[in-house]
């Protein structure tokens, strides 16, 4: 089937049907697994306390990660979720913060832009014609890269979910989902309020108001400010955001609802400098140590200054202007069968200036897409099911310069429009064989298609070029899972998930093609989900093999300025991610999860077959990462106090391919406390939280070698946040 006729069935029947781990929110029952809405399935409130059930139960909670409503233990995947007041509890206020709730993640720092890494699957490249591998959902709408670096607030649900997800969620989730579901408007008239302050002088405000305008119709809107000095010795990395969000929810029947939303979101701060890493100021190379003795002094020692002729590092300016609209309309046909539609559109730009190990660099980006989804889902005696249909198409432009903080700099790359446009059809059903076993088949097929093309003339290397290049792909997963007890199920599936190729910027050759293939990936799967001892323990576990192909190596090099991107032949991950929960009493609550991760490049050689790589680690795939948390509720004749402490504990890692000897992060623990008082009923609370109690360094987004001092055996890196600390309160009427 052609791009063309896709596109036409899409339109089509979109023209013809237009006439939110175990923190997440306690529910009652296991919900119906029927095609429910992706988001808003669940309720919640801004500044609410999270739950507090009367016994020893860890309770059931609702995840929509696979487009449908289910409980959490009846999803047979590995699904994180996390609540909305638990991010307001920890000061969670964006995605970096939610990898120390996820094993086997990195959600890090890249300048304004946020990399998500899962199980090892991920990419470090920040450029127009880049697609990451792993994919973020803003209800129910992909997403660019750069967006996952949008504000948390008035959030109903985040959830992660691992491993290829090309039957339901298409190209470029290979590696896994992220998807942040927003508090809906509801029928309530309320107002609510987070403050914050803390060290670094920040202050974080965050407003919500909730109206109920009739019986069909209500109203939300939600703001937030966010400002702070800078983390690091030169003034850069401050913040000074803001954003607002302004939504409806109409529902002039039972069946029918048609929710529209649009955020925008500006910020006009510092941008973040990266640090020489693994090389002491006489050039000597020693993993883990920095240039100064605060890591977070981005400034030149004397000695490397008097190196390099653009002068100390400084906090250059930085922009970013995002714009989102969205919506979803659900029309309930009869009681079994519902229509629902997601449309959107995204237009985004940033331009940050900042410095790489001390040479001053510049990277401007532009988005703008529109998104179209359909689908039909339905129940019945046997089971349940969902077909759609979806369409998207975006263009993006961007470029990198070195040598200045303005354009004035050499470029490194230069995308003058980058075009992407695709259509897929899909489904997927659950089979009820029994009433203990189930099966799951789902499918999709779609077709990509990307143009781009570079400048008119540019330095060294930068030659005009041109790329175009069509994509078919045909997904499928095909799973089972079975009632072992009443309160345990094991289940086992094959699915998997590709990536559309892309380009170099750089022109082709008769022995040199600026060509990068499409990525591949299929993954098996096998776990068990378990409830004992009345509801007071939790055990989750799954076993998981990738075999993917023509893995996107991407990385940049500090040392010669130069960016690339490779396929790697054939790579392996295998590992386990095992989720704990332990609620001895309705007071406590303990929850550890255990991830190991085997990621290994299997076959991989350059181009020029210079250098192989076979069974180096992956980059950011550390083998072993350990998260556990303890909470501890004391009732108090008014109210109660809830004390929480927390720890990510992550083995060794590098964060290249090559393995940089200065790229190597050994292995580190942080931790992270809060402690929290509520009144009777919830209204408001008073809490303190700290981050990184011991204030570890540890490297994030980084890139083989260092400007100053020069040295291709060192690394430049961004760093995670330093110590962090403040108060809170919550206000709710």
């Amino acid at each position: 089937m052609s791009l063309q006729k896709l596109v036409s069935i899409s339109s089509m029947a979109i023209a013809i049907c237009v006439s939110q781990s175990a923190y997440a929110q306690t529910v009652a029952s296991d919900a119906d697994a029927t095609g429910e809405s992706q988001s808003g399935v669940v309720e919640t409130e801004q500044a609410a306390a999270p739950d507090r059930p009367a016994e020893a139960d860890v309770g059931d909670i609702v995840v929509t990660a696979n487009k449908q409503s289910q409980s959490l233990q009846r999803t047979p995947v590995a699904i994180t979720a996390i609540a909305g007041s638990q991010l307001v509890e920890r000061g969670i206020t964006d995605l970096r913060a939610v990898q120390a709730f996820v094993p086997s993640v990195r959600f890090q720092k890249q300048s304004i832009v946020t990399e998500i890494y899962i199980r090892g699957v991920g990419a470090t490249q920040d450029h127009a014609q880049f697609d990451p591998p792993t994919s973020i959902y803003f209800n129910g709408i992909y997403m660019p890269r750069e967006v996952a670096g949008a504000p948390f607030y008035d959030i109903q649900q985040v959830e992660v979910l691992p491993g290829p997800q090309g039957t339901l969620y298409g190209r470029s989730s290979l590696g896994g989902v992220v998807t942040v579901n927003f508090n809906r408007p509801t029928q309530k008239d309320e107002t609510g309020f987070i403050v914050e302050a803390g060290n670094y002088s920040l202050f974080h405000l965050s407003a919500m108001q909730n109206v109920s305008v009739s019986d069909t119709l209500a109203i939300r809107g939600a703001f937030d400010f966010d400002r702070h000095n800078g983390y690091l010795k030169s003034g850069s990395e401050n913040k000074e955001d803001w954003s607002g969000r302004l939504s409806l929810l109409y529902t002039p029947t039972d069946s029918v609802s048609a929710y529209l939303w649009g955020m925008v979101g500006d910020t006009h701060a510092k941008g973040t400098n990266a640090v020489a890493v693994g090389i002491h100021p006489d050039g000597t190379i020693d993993p883990g140590t920095f240039l100064q003795s605060d890591p977070w002094n981005d400034l030149l020692p004397p000695s490397v200054l008097a190196q390099s002729p653009f002068g100390q590092p400084a906090a250059q300016p930085m922009s970013y202007k995002n714009r989102i609209i969205g919506g979803e309309i659900t029309i309930g046909l009869n009681d079994n069968l519902t229509l629902t539609y997601i449309p959107s559109y995204l237009k985004f730009y940033s331009s940050s200036s900042f410095a790489l190990s001390g040479l001053p660099n510049i990277q401007r980006i532009n988005f703008e897409q529109t998104t179209h989804e359909l689908r039909l889902s339905g129940k019945s005696g046997w089971g349940n099911w969902l077909i759609g249909a979806y369409g998207y198409y975006m263009t993006s432009s961007g470029q990198m310069y070195v040598g200045s903080y303005d354009t004035s700099g050499i470029p490194v790359t230069l995308v003058d429009r980058n075009r992407l446009k695709g259509a897929a059809v899909f489904g997927q059903g659950t089979v009820d064989i029994s009433d203990s076993l189930r099966l799951t088949v789902g499918a999709r097929y779609g077709a990509d298609d990307r143009t781009g093309r570079g400048p008119d003339s540019g330095g060294p290397g930068l030659a005009p070029y041109s790329f175009s290049k069509s994509y078919h792909r045909f997904d499928y997963k095909v799973g089972l899972d079975y009632d072992v007890l009443p309160h345990m199920m094991v289940y086992a599936a094959v699915q998997t998930g590709y990536q559309p190729g892309t380009y170099n910027t750089f022109a082709s050759t008769p022995t040199i093609s600026n060509e990068v293939n499409p990525a591949k990936l299929t993954a098996y799967t096998a776990g068990f989900k378990s409830r004992m001892f009345d509801g007071m323990l939790q055990v989750n576990s799954e076993f998981f093999y990738y075999d993917y192909r023509g893995l996107f190596v991407a990385a940049y090099n500090a040392f010669l300025s130069q960016t690339q991107t490779f396929n790697a032949d054939k790579t392996a991950i295998y590992g386990d991610q095992t989720d704990v929960v332990f609620k001895p009493s309705s007071t406590d609550q303990l929850t550890l999860s255990l991830g190991y991760l085997h990621a290994r490049y299997k076959r991989f050689t350059l181009p020029d077959g210079s250098a192989d790589f076979d069974g180096y680690q992956l980059q950011f795939a550390p083998d072993w990462t350990v998260s556990g948390g303890y909470s501890h509720d004391f009732d108090l004749s008014k109210g109660y106090v809830r004390a929480n402490v927390s720890g990510r504990y992550e083995s060794r890692f590098y964060a290249d391919y090559a393995h940089t000897p200065g790229a190597l992060q050994k292995a580190y623990l942080k931790a992270d406390a809060s402690l929290t008082y509520y009144d009777n009923d919830e209204r408001w609370s008073l809490g303190l939280w700290i981050k990184n109690i011991t204030n570890k360094a540890v490297i994030a987004a980084a890139g083989a070698g260092s400007s100053f001092p020069a040295n291709p055996n060192a690394a430049t890196a961004f760093l995670e946040d330093p110590r962090t600390y403040g108060m809170r309160a919550t206000l709710k009427f």
